[in-house]
């Protein structure tokens, strides 16, 4: 009975955080503030980011020691993590790339 509750517990979905204010840089572009917000479901990171003009980039998949896999705005992508607060992605055809940082992080701040 024990096990069957943790499991629907890692399985339900989690609320999604408050927007946080980061660092975005589409296709290498200039870097422009841009808000993310974080959510997981069964293991699943759904990473949205608000960009200005109402556009939104969505990441979803997941993350193991520093590298991510799963779907740049649909499309099959992989990911790093240049440091801590940094993460790069890329969609598996190289057609779009994607970073988002905290501000103080893009140069390793940890």
């Amino acid at each position: 009975m024990r096990f069957a509750v943790a499991a629907m517990l890692l399985a339900a979905p989690t609320a999604a955080q408050t927007p946080e204010r980061v660092r975005c840089v589409v296709d290498h572009g200039p870097a422009r503030d841009c808000r993310v917000t974080f959510s997981t479901a069964a293991g699943v990171r759904t990473l949205r980011f608000d960009l200005a003009n109402g556009r939104r980039v969505t990441f979803v998949g997941r993350a193991q020691t520093g590298w991510w896999s799963g779907r740049l705005d649909g499309k099959p992508a992989m990911g790093f993590e240049r440091n801590r607060g940094y993460v790069v992605f890329s969609t598996t055809d190289l057609g779009r790339t994607f970073e988002w940082f905290y501000p103080g992080s893009q140069h390793g701040g940890y």
